[in-house]
């Protein structure tokens, strides 16, 4: 049975402007969890969230650079899997050696979570899939081949499809290494400019990646939403359905 989730950057705008109605109207949609972002910056998170019942089972943060604060802020929080969210550098997977650096990095920060019972992960954008290919292998593949064993992966669903790859496929590759997936929909075309739209009235075959993943935990995201609370709503509703 999935668990299903929110990734906060998605009512980012709501948050500054009503933090305590958002949380709110979120705990209302019914959602098993939350998955916070930059959780090393916002110290209000554990007690905010606590105020309106949720819970946050998976964050990101930008492991790497300070991984120290990222493994206190996720104590506090309770999370259990922290990803890092895209590449230090951006153009990490231009070349091998930046590839090679940053998973050298990411393996670095195993061991200090693993202590203390938290796995950590990367979670991709659509670059790691249309980067220069590394002996053949697509960029994501040869970063994963990298990655300590213990590391897990959740895959941004559209942004792979958007890197012109099914991510069905990624499934049937990584299977239980992928255990979170980010569920959006949108027209796929128009790169990091366009609005993503509720579930099921996009290009995404949204029901065949839910259909694959019955074991994983299902987190909605817009990247860009016309009415992000309304949208997210409909969203979690339609997911509902589907668990």
């Amino acid at each position: 049975m999935p668990t299903i989730s929110i990734q906060l950057y998605t009512l980012r705008d709501a948050l500054e402007a009503d933090r305590d109605g958002t949380l709110a109207a979120v705990a209302a949609m019914g959602v098993d969890a939350v998955e916070p972002f930059g959780i090393e910056h916002f110290d209000w998170l554990p007690e905010a969230l606590a105020k309106v019942g949720l819970r946050a089972s998976s964050a990101h943060a930008s492991l790497v650079e300070n991984p120290e604060k990222v493994l206190a802020a996720a104590k506090t929080l309770g999370v259990t899997t922290v990803f890092q969210p895209g590449p230090r550098p951006r153009d990490a997977f231009e070349t091998r050696e930046g590839i090679e650096t940053f998973a050298a990095e990411l393996n670095a920060c195993v061991d200090m979570f693993a202590a203390e019972g938290i796995s950590i992960g990367f979670h991709n954008h659509d670059w790691e899939f249309t980067a220069p290919t590394v002996d053949g292998q697509i960029a994501y593949d040869y970063f994963v081949s990298l990655l300590d064993p213990r590391t897990v992966l959740e895959l941004d669903t559209y942004w792979v499809a958007a890197g012109g790859v099914d991510p069905v496929s990624v499934f049937d590759t990584y299977g239980d290494r992928i255990t979170h997936i980010h569920v959006k929909d949108g027209p796929i075309e128009g790169g990091h400019s366009v609005s993503n739209v509720v579930l099921g009235t996009g290009a995404m075959d949204i029901p065949r990646i839910l259909e694959a993943s019955p074991d994983r935990t299902w987190v909605l995201e817009f990247d860009i939403a016309s009415d992000a609370v309304a949208e997210s709503a409909a969203s979690i509703a339609y997911l509902k359905e589907k668990k």
